[in-house]
C-alpha cells in the first residue's frame, strides 16, 4: 500500500500566521507572497510584524469570490 505523503487539509477558519505559511498555502514562494502582501493584494492583516489570513479567504480571492 502507497503511503499519502500529502499535509492534511487546513480547515477555512484557521489562521495561517506569516508570510512563508500564507505562500506555501497559495503556492508561491515567499517573496512573491510578501510582495502580494504589502500590496494589499492578498487578505491578510499584520499583527505585530507577522501577517495572517486564512485558507478561506486566501481560496476566495484567488478564485475571484467577493465577501
Amino acid at each position: 500500500m502507497a503511503q499519502d505523503n500529502t499535509q492534511p487539509k487546513i480547515p477555512d477558519d484557521v489562521p495561517i500566521w506569516g508570510a512563508s505559511a500564507i505562500a506555501a498555502e497559495i503556492g508561491l514562494d515567499r517573496g512573491a507572497a510578501y510582495h502580494l502582501l504589502n500590496q494589499g493584494l492578498l487578505p491578510a492583516r499584520r499583527i505585530g510584524r507577522r501577517w495572517v489570513s486564512t485558507p478561506g479567504q486566501l481560496r476566495r480571492a484567488l478564485v475571484g469570490e467577493r465577501e
